[in-house]
């Protein structure tokens, strides 16, 4: 009996030691695994903060080539009104009209695809939800330069004007948004379009110039929303 006790003793002790063991491996890898990423979050910060000082120095640029993180650093640190929670800026982002970027607003949880121009000449507001799909194109002013002609002809059509695009709204790949226009709520621009002028909440508009497609999801009438919605000729 006494060596049947050692037996089951010495095994159950064997087995707390192998838990034992094993458990510090576990603790060490996580330890390892915790150590790398605070090297790679500290790394990734010094880098962001490196830009950031060149770029107080030579300046802003006007093409961001770089990651959604430090996209979004560069923009903040020169005057950009940024959300605190989830927003990515993929690259590369072309910015026009200014070198410093007070005139642009992203709220959170927006989602900013590559290839995107934006005239910053005017400001620029993103609220939050909102989505721009690859290449897509906000002009927040209009000048014909030095023909004269077309000048005097399209004078109305010139000068600056503020673009808003509301919550929860989504811009598809290649569309343009002229000057002066307000995207409502939960809008679908289609892929392509030319929005020249406002849109009403809850619809999804396509084509050049962008005309009504369909409503989506809300109580008010086709025809009204239609009415809203007709984009011929210059805004407003």
């Amino acid at each position: 009996m006494k060596l049947v006790s050692k037996i089951i003793r010495y095994k159950r002790e064997k087995g707390i030691a192998q838990l034992i063991k094993v458990g510090f491996i576990v603790l060490v890898e996580v330890l390892v695994e915790k150590q790398h990423e605070f090297r790679k979050k500290v790394l990734s910060t010094f880098k962001k903060n490196i830009l950031i000082f060149i770029f107080k120095l030579i300046g802003p640029p006007q093409i961001l080539t770089f990651t959604s993180k430090t996209n979004k650093a560069i923009l903040k640190a020169f005057g950009a009104h940024i959300g605190k929670n989830r927003i990515l800026i993929f690259p590369p982002i072309t910015l026009l009209g200014t070198r410093k970027y007070s005139n642009l607003t992203i709220n959170d949880d927006c989602t900013i695809h590559g290839n995107i121009f934006l005239d910053l000449t005017c400001r620029i507001t993103l609220e939050k939800g909102v989505s721009l799909g690859p290449g897509v194109i906000i002009m927040t002013h209009n000048d014909y330069n030095y023909n004269s002609f077309l000048k005097a002809q399209l004078a109305h059509t010139c000068g600056t004007k503020e673009v808003l695009i509301k919550e929860g709204s989504g811009i598809k790949a290649g569309a343009l948004i002229t000057m002066g226009v307000t995207i409502g709520k939960d809008v679908v621009v289609g892929g392509g379009a030319v929005v020249n002028r406002d849109v009403p909440d809850n619809c999804f508009v396509a084509g050049v110039p962008a005309r009504l497609i369909k409503e989506i999801g809300d109580g008010n009438s086709f025809n009204q929303k239609e009415n809203e919605v007709k984009c011929y000729g210059p805004n407003r």
